[in-house]
């Protein structure tokens, strides 16, 4: 698709994509027992862009240990020097010290959750911050 009189292939949107995927929650890399009551997750893509949000409430948070991270992502995060997209985050029944923060590592495919301190400490979360009904809901926007 190209604009106006514009001609140049830089400048033209290849593709456009509209779906689902089912978001995993993840301790250590493992989901074993979770069990969801909601687990949905939309992405628009447009070019080499791709928006996401997703919603998970627990029902059971399984017996899996480690830090947490959410899987599933529908698109490979960019394998770009220096791309660490962060996104915005909203946690209930989720414990942590001040401020939520989320990523995706360059070439991945799962969201990093961490949180800062008042101290400005960046620390992992794990399994020992969820219960067996946290609500996690996020929206992230990456290049692929």
């Amino acid at each position: 698709l190209l604009f106006n009189a514009d001609t140049a292939a830089a400048n033209t949107l290849d593709d456009y994509e509209e779906g689902t995927f089912t978001p995993t929650m993840l301790f250590g890399g493992a989901s074993v027992g979770v069990v969801y009551n909601q687990q949905l997750g939309f992405y628009t893509k447009v070019g080499d862009i791709v928006h996401c949000t997703i919603r998970m409430v627990l029902t059971n948070k399984g017996t899996s240990t480690g830090v947490a991270t959410i899987g599933g992502l529908p698109f490979v995060n960019k394998n770009t020097a220096g791309n660490y997209p962060t996104g915005s985050i909203r946690y209930a029944n989720v414990s942590f010290a001040d401020f939520p923060q989320c990523y995706i590592d360059i070439n991945g495919t799962a969201l990093s959750l961490a949180e800062v301190t008042n101290a400005g400490t960046s620390t992992t979360l794990s399994n020992a911050n969820w219960a067996n009904n946290s609500n996690t809901m996020f929206s992230i926007t990456y290049r692929v």
